[in-house]
């Protein structure tokens, strides 16, 4: 067992030397001196008491514990190489988890304005509804979660949705205000504690008489499609039907009733927030929200 492991340096000059059969190749690789070249691989053989080059007078060649020790050094750079690659990669990508309706309907549409924002940072999405454990999993940088707050965790709220209904532009047009042979589509919680937002709290806050059809969906951006194709107006949130809305897909019926949703929460370990892409993240998903 050696009392001392020989300094860096000395170790990447006879790796440079064993690869090119050069003392002076090395140096240029290393961008320093031949002699520095010579004098650190001879301090390694001093340290490990063992010859490692044959030295002739033009050439240098490998002896047989030269070549061993060369074939290790190769290797275990090349896992340094591997190890330092993959952190720098990990930080120029961030891994978000959120809801399929967030991502769907809200970030996908606005993954090419964040990128423009910040081109250093590769975004990665998963989709769930699931809680997720961030200290556990540490794959994941931030869970962008409906209706939650989980203390220490919370990074930062987004602003509260409002509930209204939101129909394709003919199909509105056509309604005129009235509810009478129109379907509303809305969304089945699957999350228990949350608050259901229905069909029947709008038509009451609206005071109407009319009896629409009712379908459900399992996932919001489902609703969001279909009343995109003219099957029903969508009981969505103003958060989600934005993009919609701007690219005239969507057109909001009757904008003056809308029920109060709740907001989305990001959700960080507290010792992650000031983390480079982590915080410019968070600061373009709340200047986004504004």
């Amino acid at each position: 067992m050696l009392r001392a492991m020989p300094s860096l340096i000395s170790l990447r000059a006879f790796d440079a030397a064993a690869r090119l059969g050069s003392f002076k190749d090395a140096a240029d690789e290393l961008s320093v001196s031949p002699t520095a070249v010579s004098h650190h691989i001879r301090g390694l053989e001093q340290a490990l008491d063992v010859q490692l080059f044959v030295r002739e007078t033009r050439a240098v060649h490998l002896t047989e514990t030269g070549r061993r020790l060369s074939e290790r050094l190769a290797s275990a750079f090349t896992e340094i190489a591997d190890a330092l690659s993959e952190v720098h990669a990990t930080e120029h990508e961030l891994t978000v988890t959120t809801t399929p309706a967030f991502a769907a309907l809200w970030l996908v549409p606005r993954m090419e304005a964040f990128h423009a924002a910040h081109p250093d940072i590769r975004l990665r999405l998963e989709t769930g509804t699931v809680p997720v454990d961030l200290a556990r999993d540490r794959r994941i940088d931030l869970a962008i979660r409906y209706g939650v707050d989980e203390g220490p965790l919370l990074a930062c709220a987004l602003p509260p949705e409002r509930i209204g209904l939101y129909g394709a532009p003919n199909m509105v047009a056509a309604l005129g205000g009235r509810l009478n042979g129109a379907t509303i589509l809305s969304t089945e919680w699957e999350q228990p504690g949350l608050p259901p937002i229905t069909p029947e709290a709008w038509i009451a806050a609206a005071s109407a008489d009319d009896k629409p059809e009712l379908r459900q969906f399992e996932q919001e951006h489902h609703v969001a499609q279909c009343a995109i194709a003219g099957q029903g107006l969508a009981l969505i949130s103003n958060l989600l039907a934005g993009d919609l809305v701007a690219r005239g897909l969507l057109t909001p019926f009757r904008p003056d009733i809308q029920l109060r949703g709740l907001s989305y929460s990001v959700l960080c370990l507290p010792e992650r927030v000031r983390v480079r892409k982590i915080a410019r993240f968070i600061c373009w998903l709340e200047a986004s929200c504004e």
